[in-house]
């Protein structure tokens, strides 16, 4: 949710800190993966597959923030839902 909320930001920067929330999330995912391993809940192998797939977008996430947070892109107004996209013919 974090991140459809980061979309209406004014900002670059403002999106950036929503991806960061995000990944937060992500590693207090990991932690909960792990005490569901831990207590038996889900088994090693499943908590494998899981924890590698939060993984792999947490660091998409990551990259994500770090692109919205290059100078050309934060010089640049972010699209919103209502904008029209430029189109050339």
């Amino acid at each position: 949710f974090n991140i459809v909320e980061g979309c209406g930001a004014n900002s670059a920067r403002e999106f950036a800190r929503f991806l960061e929330i995000s990944c937060k999330s992500a590693m207090e995912l990991e932690s909960q993966l792990e005490l569901a391993r831990d207590y038996g809940v889900i088994s090693p192998e499943c908590w494998i597959d899981l924890n590698d797939r939060v993984i792999a977008l947490r660091r998409m996430l990551w990259v994500l923030r770090e692109k919205v947070l290059t100078p050309s892109i934060q010089n640049s107004k972010l699209p919103t839902r209502n904008s029209k996209l430029k189109t050339s013919l």
